[in-house]
């Protein structure tokens, strides 16, 4: 009976065994799912189902517009370029872009400008390229504005006064426009006077500035003289005045022989043996 039973379940065994084995076996349904696939170093795929993540795509561009905007910070740097201008350049269209499509940074190549100096308006001719390839040439009319640090007085200033950096403030204006020739922050002011009186918050302009007079006809002088690995002092007599970096006869008060040099302050002068 022992021995019945033992046969009757090996013949079951492999039944058994391989009941519910076919569900396993059916095709796999990822209808409805959302699982994309990230591109691993090694080059391998994994599953990713983070919605975070950006599925890699070898076919696709990174494709942008080029807007007005864009087009305007580009004109700015090729006239900064062009001009070799300090401070800021603005650019405005005069008229309206269509939005163009670009596959990369792209650049601008100015062919002419008219007139050609930095000016409050003007028009441009320049090609437009992208990835090395030409996308067109275009013509548009511009305002320019340059903006740049410039001295405003803080106070009233006289006619003949020696100008004094702490006498002024610095504000950003455009120089193109009511502020052109104004007298901007990269200038040295010692060395200069006024022509005319300013009013305080009035803009610094070379149109009433002239040079100091530093040296006077009949000032005795210090004369400094180098050259030839020899530096020597003397004393010298003024012949004539003399304004900064100008040149001014001297005559030498020890040996009377005259001489040319040049202005370095109110009470000396350099000359090269």
């Amino acid at each position: 009976m022992k021995v019945n039973l033992h046969l009757t379940l090996l013949l079951l065994l492999p039944a058994v065994l391989t009941a519910g084995v076919e569900r396993f076996l059916q095709p796999l349904n990822l209808e409805g799912r959302n699982q994309s696939y990230s591109l691993k170093k090694a080059g391998f795929l994994r599953p990713s189902t983070s919605k975070s993540y950006q599925s890699f795509n070898v076919s696709s561009k990174n494709n942008t517009f080029l807007t007005s905007d864009h087009l305007e910070r580009l004109l700015s740097d090729s006239l900064k370029h062009r001009y070799q201008a300090s401070g800021e350049i603005r650019v405005n269209l005069s008229t309206s872009w269509q939005p163009m499509k670009v596959s990369s940074s792209p650049i601008i190549k100015v062919r002419d400008i008219s007139p050609d100096e930095l000016s409050s308006s003007c028009f441009i001719r320049f090609s437009l390229w992208d990835a090395g390839k030409k996308l067109g040439d275009f013509s548009y009319p511009l305002r320019v504005a340059s903006m740049n640090d410039v001295y405003f007085s803080t106070k009233n200033l006289n006619r003949g006064t020696k100008l004094n950096k702490k006498d002024f403030r610095l504000r950003k204006v455009d120089i193109l426009k009511q502020h052109a020739s104004s007298v901007s922050n990269t200038t040295i002011l010692k060395g200069f006077e006024l022509q005319s009186n300013l009013n305080v918050n009035s803009p610094l302009k070379w149109s009433i500035l002239s040079k100091s007079t530093l040296i006077k006809k009949g000032q005795v002088i210090d004369v400094y003289a180098s050259g030839n690995g020899i530096y020597v002092t003397m004393k010298g007599l003024a012949l004539e005045d003399g304004v900064a970096e100008s040149l001014v006869k001297v005559r030498n008060l020890s040996s009377d022989k005259e001489f040319h040099a040049k202005v370095l302050t109110e009470s000396s002068v350099k000359v090269h043996l």
